[in-house]
């Protein structure tokens, strides 16, 4: 069985269609993405599909550290949406509220780390082993961290979650490589509690 992308909601495109006519001209569109800028227009905009949407999770220090390996206190606020314009893969994310029902464009961005999330997808898609579960497939972010990872999430719990991180990635970790969420959760734990302690207001008081 191939991997499950779930369907992108309608109203995040239309965020997206919506939106990009207006940053055509703008001197940001052209820095971050100057190709599709070139060839942009309203009629364009409204036709445009992405390759690949899938939904981003994020994770905070807190959370990764008191994680019990569900990865539970993941949260999702933004769908991602990939487009290939002549080579060059933009990427949109829209924000998604907390009714579930509103979606607002957010960003723009052609980082380097969005081709590696479609190339790591394609190439799980392709693995046999892959292929003998049903994952689910989104993206898990740990900001402070700089971490990045696709997470195949199976949800009947009969096979376990898989997390694949994306280049460039911490020395904790190595790209590509698959890990069980407590295999990746664990590597990470005693980077994420430094931060803390480094952050704690109350460091050094009596």
């Amino acid at each position: 069985m191939a991997l499950v992308i779930p369907p992108a909601p309608p109203q995040s495109i239309d965020a997206v269609r919506a939106a990009l006519p207006n940053l055509a001209n703008s001197p940001a569109m052209t820095n971050v993405a100057p190709r599709m800028a070139a060839t942009l227009t309203a009629d364009a905009a409204a036709s445009l599909s992405p390759t690949l949407s899938y939904r981003v999770y994020t994770l905070g220090l807190s959370d990764l550290v008191s994680d019990t390996g569900n990865l539970s206190a993941a949260s999702s606020t933004i769908w991602r949406h990939s487009f290939d314009s002549d080579g060059e893969i933009v990427t949109a994310d829209v924000l998604v509220d907390q009714t579930g029902a509103g979606y607002t464009f957010a960003a723009l961005s052609s980082n380097p780390s969005a081709s590696e999330v479609q190339s790591t997808i394609n190439a799980l898609n392709q693995d046999p082993q892959i292929a003998e579960a049903s994952y689910e497939v989104s993206l898990l972010q740990v900001p402070a961290l700089a971490v990045r990872a696709v997470w195949l999430h199976e949800p009947s719990g009969k096979s376990a979650d898989l997390l694949v991180p994306i280049s460039p990635v911490r020395s904790e970790l190595t790209a590509g490589q698959r890990y069980q969420i407590m295999q990746f959760t664990g590597a990470l734990k005693e980077a994420a509690a430094a931060i803390l302690a480094n952050d704690d207001p109350n460091k050094g008081s009596a």
